[in-house]
């Protein structure tokens, strides 16, 4: 008998022939074709029959993963986990994969985007809604200016080379990373103050906190460059929220670009014309996403079959 298996992530996209893949191998039991996320009663109904799951964004939480006793993977179309309890996961014997290379170059192309977009104010002069003088609004080089990635990771690493072609100097801080070490002899600070104080444009490209506590704080919005741009294709809760409102009302922050956020800054957004808001889609290119479900279908099958995906 096959394994059954529950895909409970909104829009599985995949070709007729990752779908043949699926049916060989696994029993389809369950399959999300609502068109929104699941939520959490939604997850506990989809799986209670699953022993592998291929998941998205929706909670898999502790009351979701002490709900069965059948589940032995679940595969993740995605790279952060911070949906999925996983101390729970591990107590339970569940494995857990992601798929972290897939989305490098459609989120690097994002924020890329997000900073042009708002060096030229290109969403200000769509000329499609409001007729606006050329002279309302003045934009900004990009080359020349100096770039402080929070987080090397693989989308940091091809953001900074990305901007390296538009003549950036590009600096980064990684906690991860030796002090001394050096990448693609780029700037390496050796605090996140040091490199808020020397950067134009801040851009974040770093999980989140175990804590969920904030990179971004009160305290370190006093240190930005007067004037700076922030972008934030990571994770939400990096910044704190309130303090980066009154970052951008005293003009410390004169534009941001963010692909995720909580909903402070969404119920708000109508006052603040410098930021920019996409909803959480810098990975959602054509090519990203069907490398991602390939990747989330191999990692599914090699793990059910012992393989180290």
């Amino acid at each position: 008998m096959k394994p059954k298996i529950a895909i409970t992530i909104r829009n599985i996209d995949s070709s007729y022939c990752l779908f043949n893949k699926i049916k060989e191998n696994f029993d389809l039991n369950y399959i999300n074709i609502t068109n929104k996320r699941l939520s959490e009663e939604e997850v506990i109904s989809a799986i209670k029959e699953a022993e592998v799951a291929i998941a998205g964004t929706e909670p898999y939480n502790k009351n979701v993963l002490n709900s069965t006793d059948k589940l032995k993977v679940i595969s993740r179309v995605g790279v952060g986990l911070d949906n999925i309890d996983l101390n729970t996961a591990s107590d339970k014997n569940i494995i857990i994969c992601n798929t972290p290379n897939a989305p490098t170059q459609a989120v690097a192309e994002h924020t890329i985007a997000l900073i042009l977009d708002i060096c030229k104010n290109i969403v200000t002069y769509n000329l499609k809604d409001n007729r606006i003088s050329a002279n309302t609004f003045i934009g900004k080089l990009l080359s020349g200016k100096t770039i402080g990635i929070i987080g090397l990771g693989r989308i940091g690493r091809t953001v900074g080379k990305l901007l390296s072609a538009f003549g950036c100097e590009i600096g980064y801080y990684d906690p991860y990373l030796k002090e001394k070490e050096t990448y693609n002899g780029w700037i390496n600070y050796s605090s996140i103050d040091e490199l808020l104080e020397k950067s134009d444009i801040v851009t974040l490209h770093m999980p989140p906190k175990d804590d969920k506590s904030p990179i971004l704080d009160k305290k370190s919005f006093e240190h930005f460059k007067k004037g700076a741009i922030l972008i934030n294709t990571a994770r939400s809760s990096l910044i704190d929220e309130k303090a980066f409102l009154d970052a951008i009302d005293k003009g410390i922050i004169t534009g941001a670009g963010l692909d995720v956020y909580d909903t402070i800054i969404e119920d708000q957004i109508q006052n603040y014309p410098q930021i920019i808001l996409t909803p959480h889609v810098a990975s959602n290119t054509k090519e990203s996403r069907e490398e991602m479900e390939k990747e989330a279908i191999e990692n599914l099958i090699n793990a059910f079959k012992g393989i180290n995906p």
